[in-house]
Order: C-alpha cells, then sequence, then structure tokens
C-alpha cells in the first residue's frame, strides 16, 4: 500500500513538472512575441512604443527572469523616453512638455548607466544622456554652460566605458567646442580636437548627435 501511495505521488509530481514545463514554455513564447510586437511599435512610433509586459500564465515572472529580460527592457524603456525628450524639432524640444520628457528620459538613463554590465550598453546610454544635456543647453533650459560641463562629463565617461563609441567621441568633440572659453574642459586631455586621446579624430569618424 504504502509502495503504491509513493508511486502515485510520484506520477503526480511528474505530471505537474511538465505542465509547469508547458506554461513556461507558452510564457516564453508569449514574451517573444510581445517583443516582435513592440520592435514593430518602435519603428512606427519611436516616442511613444513604450514596452509592454507580456501576459504571463505563471506566476512571478518566471519566464522574464528566465531570458534575463529585466537589463533589455530597462533600456527600451530609456531609449523610447530619450526619443520624446529630443525630438529634433526646436520649439517641441524647448517646451515645457519637451523638458519634462527629457527629466524622465535622464533619470532612466542613469538607471542604465549605473545598473548595466555590460559596459557597451552602458555607453551608450551615457552618450545620449550627454546628449539630452546638450538639447537643453541649446533649448535654454536651466544654465547653458552647466549643461555644456555636465554633458562632457556623461560623454567622457561614454568614452571611458566603451573606447570604440565613435558617437560618444564625436559628440564629446561637440560639446567641448561648446564650452565657456578658458573653460578647464577646454584644456583637458579629452580636448575639442581629440587628436591628444585617439578621439573621433583618429578613429572611424561618429555622427554626432
Amino acid at each position: 500500500m504504502r509502495r503504491r501511495t509513493l508511486l502515485v505521488a510520484a506520477a503526480v509530481l511528474c505530471l505537474s513538472g511538465a505542465a509547469v514545463a508547458a506554461l513556461l514554455a507558452t510564457d516564453v513564447r508569449a514574451w517573444e512575441s510581445t517583443l516582435r510586437a513592440d520592435d514593430t511599435r518602435a519603428i512606427a512610433h519611436p516616442d511613444g512604443a513604450m514596452p509592454r509586459s507580456a501576459d504571463e500564465i505563471l506566476p512571478f515572472h518566471v519566464a522574464r527572469s528566465l531570458l534575463g529580460l529585466e537589463d533589455d527592457l530597462e533600456i527600451r524603456r530609456a531609449l523610447v523616453r530619450f526619443g520624446a525628450g529630443y525630438t529634433g524639432i526646436p520649439s517641441r524640444d524647448s517646451s515645457t512638455t519637451g523638458t519634462a520628457a527629457r527629466a524622465q528620459a535622464e533619470a532612466a538613463l542613469e538607471r542604465v548607466v549605473h545598473g548595466e554590465s555590460d559596459r557597451r550598453r552602458a555607453s551608450m546610454a551615457a552618450n545620449l544622456l550627454g546628449v539630452l544635456e546638450l538639447v537643453d543647453a541649446s533649448a535654454g533650459v536651466g544654465t547653458s554652460g552647466a549643461s555644456v560641463a555636465r554633458a562632457i562629463v556623461e560623454l567622457q565617461n561614454a568614452v571611458r566605458l566603451d573606447g570604440g563609441n565613435d558617437d560618444a567621441k564625436a559628440n564629446l568633440e561637440l560639446a567641448m567646442a561648446q564650452a565657456p572659453p578658458g573653460s578647464a574642459f577646454r584644456s583637458s586631455r579629452f580636448g575639442s580636437s581629440g587628436r591628444k586621446h585617439g578621439g573621433a579624430s583618429e578613429s572611424s569618424p561618429g555622427r554626432g548627435y
């Protein structure tokens, strides 16, 4: 009798395990489908396609954790906020709405810079932070000189994190050119020409912004 009970219990456990595995596979497919749809939406609406959560069946976001999606979702959210904060339309970017959107984007990008273990992706986020500071400077938000100084610091960090980030190097040169005459940044080793540190002028050109 006892052996029979143990066999029944083992069978139940096996069935339960199979059921959980099937549900997990369903949740994984749901995430894959959601990410593909979000990518399509992001192309059509880059400033408004905030990543969505998949409809998971299992509790505690098991599939999301196993897929390691949290960092990816954080970056996707930051990129969407960046698109809303920097549209390239001066009237929009200098408006109260644009300023508020940039503040949200900066907070999201800072989380990526400080929380991302991949140095290339952290560098990308730091570069975008520098760009937003330059947008603030051109839009007349706060003190222009202070925004340029913050941009230079973020862009220097981007270059330190990833020496192959040519966009960050190009943006750093642009920021240096906007630094006030006599600024310490003008004479730093990350000077505007980039020649002393192997910057944009010594590597493949970045686009800037």
